[in-house]
Formats: structure tokens, sequence, C-alpha cells
């Protein structure tokens, strides 16, 4: 994507051009100024490939900040855009790509991005499903949110965003490292068909599949299209893929994020809840995934200290178990069933049990209490990926 900054001294017309360029999923802008020097000190600490630049910003000078910025990066392009059109011969002489005159219209810009493209052709010509996962993951990270921006680049990279389709979030075991992160390509070479489209997000794989499901027997279907996704990744990459989540429903790509942090949410709970199925469906989540949509980071961080923080300090200083003993009490439906997974005596437990409620200062058995602990352990295991080497972040331990 060509990054690109905007700059005009006038916010409505700023905001006017901001919304017509977003429109090109070829452009990924990156800064939105009314003020010449504020731009140009960015672009000394960060350079961008375009500039679409207003002529006329009292006290400064548009032609003279074009050079200005030509002096510290001869490779820029830059598009005047003004409401003066006795300027021209001067922009083409500091050697602008283009020169509008406002108000601004779609079909010129279309020119004029066309033009943008032959002086930075990395961008033309990379691979079309390239382009279509930086787009999705633009949408996953929140960079366009207007249904009608979100239509425009999605029809300009051959998608429809009113199509429904399935979502599909595949956990790597080890994305960061050998031999998972070799074989990314492979594994999105293996996955690639007609009725899939599929990416490489931050986290791991994203899948979307547009083939038809039945309304009556939607979740069924979806979860036995997730095993056979899982297993032909494990036929040909064993141990690489942890688990498969399932985002709920189906819509589009209007609801993208929601959907692919619910199926992301969804496998990160089931792997620590229930590691052995490896097919983890949102509406099989329970309350608590659902409740980490609305509850801020900050806010999780405190809920976090606040149940289990001291549970934590004390075996760090104590060299105790008690916060895994206290993780396979909420886990498991029976002290019995703690004592037969840990291998410890139910005496055992029960002495611990004690000494968690001790410490914590209220009853496991309330409903309260195992319900707020319930939460808090969702969002831990939400905050702490299960590949992670170290037990749980070092921002707890206190």
């Amino acid at each position: 994507m060509i990054k690109t900054i905007l700059i005009d001294d006038e916010p409505p017309a700023l905001e006017a051009l901001s919304h017509l360029l977003r429109q090109y999923p070829v452009l990924e802008i990156v800064g939105e100024y009314t003020d010449i020097e504020a731009a140009c000190q960015r672009l000394r600490q960060d350079p961008v490939q375009l500039v679409f630049l207003d002529i006329h910003m009292p006290p400064a000078d548009g032609l003279d900040a074009a050079r200005r910025m030509y002096r510290n990066q001869n490779d820029l392009a830059i598009v005047f855009v003004t409401a003066h059109n006795q300027f021209a011969l001067e922009a083409f002489e500091v050697n602008a790509v283009d020169y509008i005159v406002k108000p601004v219209i779609k079909r010129r810009l279309d020119a004029t991005i066309e033009k943008i493209i032959s002086k930075c052709p990395p961008t033309a010509y990379e691979p079309l499903s390239k382009r279509q996962g930086e787009f999705l993951n633009r949408l996953l990270g929140g960079a366009l949110t207007v249904d009608r921006e979100i239509a425009g680049q999605a029809r300009q990279l051959e998608l429809d965003a009113s199509q429904s389709f399935s979502l599909f979030f595949l956990l790597p075991n080890t994305w960061d490292k050998t031999p998972a992160a070799n074989c990314r390509p492979a594994m999105l070479d293996t996955l690639t068909a007609a009725s899939l489209l599929v990416w490489e997000t931050p986290h791991g794989l994203c899948v979307l599949d547009f083939s038809p499901v039945p309304a009556d027997n939607s979740k069924e279907t979806e979860r036995l299209a997730a095993t056979r996704l899982k297993d032909l990744l494990d036929a040909r990459f064993p141990q690489a893929i942890g688990a498969v989540g399932i985002a709920r429903q189906r819509g589009d790509l209007n609801s993208l994020a929601d959907r692919y942090r619910e199926a992301r949410n969804a496998t990160l709970i089931g792997i620590r809840t229930a590691p052995q199925t490896g097919i983890y469906h949102f509406l099989d989540s329970g309350l608590q995934v659902t409740l980490a949509h609305y509850i801020p980071q900050a806010k999780t961080d405190a809920l976090i200290n606040d149940t289990f923080g001291k549970l934590l300090h004390y075996d760090q200083q104590n060299g105790t178990e008690l916060f895994a003993t206290l993780e396979a009490i909420l886990l498991n439906d029976s002290l019995q069933l703690v004592a037969e997974k840990l291998f410890i005596h139910y005496k055992t437990v029960l002495f611990r049990k004690q000494s968690i409620e001790k410490i914590l200062g209220f009853p496991l058995n309330s409903f309260t209490g195992r319900t707020t602990l319930g939460i808090a352990l969702t969002l831990l295991y939400l905050n702490q990926p299960p590949s992670a080497t170290a037990p749980f972040p070092s921002h707890y331990d206190r």
C-alpha cells in the first residue's frame, strides 16, 4: 500500500478529501494535517510515499513546502489540491504528480490514482491476495468503519462486502517460531480454494468460507467445515495448528472485526478449558467470552490484579502452586476431579482451597465469588496466549 498524508489548512476540506481517498485500497492514509510545519516534521521522522497538499495555506506556501519535502525525500510523490488554478505551471515545475482544482470529485481522483500507481509501482504489482489480506487486516484494526468506504474498497479488490461468510480463526502452536513460521506461505496455499479467502493476521490465520450453509444447522455445518480445515493442515503440517475457533452465525465484511475477535477469543478460552477438543465455537464459550467484548483493557488489568494478584504474589514468594489449584477448581465440577487432575490427595485439595479462600478473602463456593473469578480467569487467558513460554504476564505478579 502507498503510505499517504494529507495537508490542508481548512478542516472541512481535509475531511472531505480524506473521505474520498479512503475509498482507494492502494492508499494507506497515515496522517492528516492542517499545519505544514507539523507535516514536514512528521516526514523527517517517518517518510511516506505520497502527499496531497494544498497550495494556499497562510502564512505558509505549499509550493515552497513541496521544495523542502523533495530535498528531504527525492522519491516523494506530491499532488496539489487547491481552489486556485493559476499555480498549475509552478506546481509541475516542482515535479508534482498532478494538480487538482477544488471541489474534488471522484472521477477526477480516479485519473490521479492511475498516475500515482505508475509512479509508485511496487504496490501496483502486488498480488491480489496480498492486497486483499492487507485490506482485511485494516478492517480488523478498525482503520475503516464506514460501511460505504468498506464496500468501495472491497469492490476494487474483487470482494463483495455484503456477501455472507463463515469465519474461522486458526491458532498456530508457535506462530512466531520455526517451523510454523517457515511454512506460512505453504499453509496459505493449501487452504486456498474457490469458496475460501485465507490470509495471515498478526495472531494466526483467518479463513472466510463463502460456501452456502443451511440456516437450520449452521453451527454443526460450520463445525464440520472447521474440522476439515484442521485435518487438511494437520496432514501436511503436523502439530502446526493448535486449534480452530468459529465465529457466531454468518455475517458480512462490515462485522469482520467483531466476528474475528469472537473466533479468536473462543479459541484462546477453549484451548485452556478443553485442550483435547481442538475445535471451538463462540456460541459454546459461555457468557464470559461475551463480557470480554465490553471490558476495557485498563479494567481488565485491574480485575485480574484485584482477584488473582495476591494469590500470584503468594505463590511467587512461597514457591506454592495455589493459583494452579484455583484454576483447576474453577475448571472442574468437583474437588475429587481436581485431585485426580493434579495427581494429589483429596485432602490436599481441601487444604489448598481453604488457603486460597483465606488469601482472597471470600469463599470459592459463593456464586459471586466463582463468577468473578471465572471472568477474571477468562480475561487472563485472552491476555496471555497459550503459546507463550511464561505462565502469566509479569505485571500480574504483584
